[in-house]
């Protein structure tokens, strides 16, 4: 599908993508015109691990950890394109991951600065 967001064709094999593509198929058949923008995201559960992506990462050319990647499991890195946030990786962090997601949907511009500052709450952000 062509991806409004990232502006490219993309093949996303995801049960959440399955189920996004499912419902815009089904209003389409109703007679109801729905675009079908939404942000690709996915999860992953690897034994004490919640890994969650939002967003696409590919041309990234600047990545912010947020939390303390060498001494704890939850932490979350944020990805930069020409200072632009375009995905998040979210070890163990759902709250964050659930923030993160909506800047991205929001295209909300956000620093570097402010992503990587633990104590600035990404909701505030948006």
């Amino acid at each position: 599908h062509l991806n409004p967001l990232y502006n490219i064709d993309l093949r996303l094999e995801s049960v959440q993508n399955a189920n996004d593509q499912a419902k815009v198929a089904a209003a389409t058949l109703c007679g109801k015109q729905v675009a079908y923008n939404t942000l690709p995201w996915f999860w992953s559960d690897q034994y004490d691990l919640k890994l969650q992506i939002a967003g696409l990462s590919q041309g990234f050319d600047d990545v912010v950890i947020r939390g303390d990647i060498k001494n704890s499991r939850k932490f979350s890195a944020f990805y930069f394109k020409h200072d632009k946030l375009i995905a998040v990786d979210a070890v163990n962090s759902p709250k964050e991951f659930m923030q993160a997601k909506k800047l991205l949907q929001n295209k909300t511009v956000v620093s570097k600065q402010a992503v990587a500052d633990e104590s600035v709450d990404l909701g505030s952000l948006s």
